[in-house]
């Protein structure tokens, strides 16, 4: 049956989507699939054509830009519409695509009135509380449809070996060899959300944590950042790292290393993630990354929004749940969970 899904929201929503995506490639074949995203991740996915048969973007402003969208969408004659985002403008864009069967996710705080003011019943919504796991939520989606979702069909990317990032060609690291470590702005409330829990590690004891993980774990680590640049980055490597002349910085211990990226594309940052044993991040996109390659995850996530994050995590199997707090202390309990 030829479908088109909408997920006009960010990569990290994109990830959670991809299984069942899967699904329904594996059942209606990839060329009766097309996909919509938004504007700022579609050259990403676009590199990833395994998923679907045609994607499109959604314009983040521009009323011209969405007519042309709506015309192209037409000219396809889809027989069902699955929204994943619950959003206005998706709901919006499908009143006026002509399409047999529609089904789409809402908020409780939001009104159900302009879905039973303009749609008849080829819409049938689902009630999302912001409670209920994302899963559970999407599953009841696919039973209406009747299809079911399998375990493959939650690999979300191809594996590609770590030696595709070209200097792990000759720094000796390999599949399940090491443990990932990825420090973004969420480690810092005042570059995140202030009223969070700030875990802020100082250099020295960021420093100490890395050597202890190497000596007791007997294990390489591979540093990477997100896309803000931050200062506790710049010195820590200025200080206790070697700069190696392909951009990036070493730090030795006896016989294995410590790898530190200053910035990375978000494709070496997927291949790193999925070839890691173990990964420590704050909650974000890579986690759907690890639990998609059975990577032990060691997830750090504010207390007060636990049931928001487990909306994401339900399906995750090597899972470890771990708190904001003082770094000292938060960093004890992370190295009890590197396997």
């Amino acid at each position: 049956m030829k479908t088109l899904i909408i997920r006009t929201d960010s990569l990290g929503d994109f990830y959670v989507t991809i299984p069942y995506i899967n699904c329904l490639t594996r059942i209606y074949g990839k060329k009766n699939v097309d996909v919509v995203v938004k504007k700022h991740i579609y050259s990403h996915i676009k590199k990833k054509n395994f998923l679907y048969n045609k994607l499109y973007s959604f314009p983040e402003r521009g009323i011209f830009e969405r007519i042309y969208l709506l015309l192209k969408l037409r000219k396809q004659k889809y027989k069902q519409l699955i929204i994943f985002d619950g959003k206005d403008r998706s709901i919006i864009l499908s009143k006026f695509l002509n399409i047999n069967k529609i089904y789409h996710t809402y908020p409780q705080k939001k009104s159900t009135y302009l879905t039973n003011l303009l749609f008849s019943k080829k819409y049938i919504s689902f009630l999302d509380n912001r409670i209920i796991p994302i899963e559970d939520l999407y599953k009841k989606i696919f039973n209406e449809i009747g299809i079911k979702i399998i375990k493959k069909d939650y690999k979300i990317l191809l594996f590609k070996n770590i030696k595709r990032i070209n200097i792990f060609k000759n720094e000796n690291i390999g599949t399940k060899r090491f443990t990932h470590i990825h420090v973004d702005e969420k480690w810092f409330s005042n570059f995140y959300i202030r009223k969070f829990t700030n875990i802020s590690p100082n250099i020295k004891d960021f420093y100490l944590f890395l050597r202890k993980i190497i000596i007791t774990k007997k294990t390489n680590l591979i540093i990477t950042t997100g896309t803000i640049e931050l200062p506790f980055i710049k010195n820590i490597s200025n200080r206790y790292f070697n700069v190696k002349d392909k951009g990036y910085f070493c730090l030795k211990v006896g016989k294995f290393k410590a790898i530190l990226f200053n910035k990375i594309s978000i494709e070496d940052l997927e291949i790193i993630t999925m070839n890691a044993n173990n990964l420590i991040a704050c909650q974000g996109a890579i986690t759907q990354i690890a639990a998609s390659f059975n990577v032990n995850l060691m997830d750090i996530l504010e207390r007060s929004q636990e049931k928001w994050y487990f909306r994401h995590t339900s399906h995750i199997k090597k899972y470890n749940k771990l708190y904001r707090k003082n770094f000292k202390k938060l960093s004890k309990e992370i190295i009890l969970k590197i396997k």
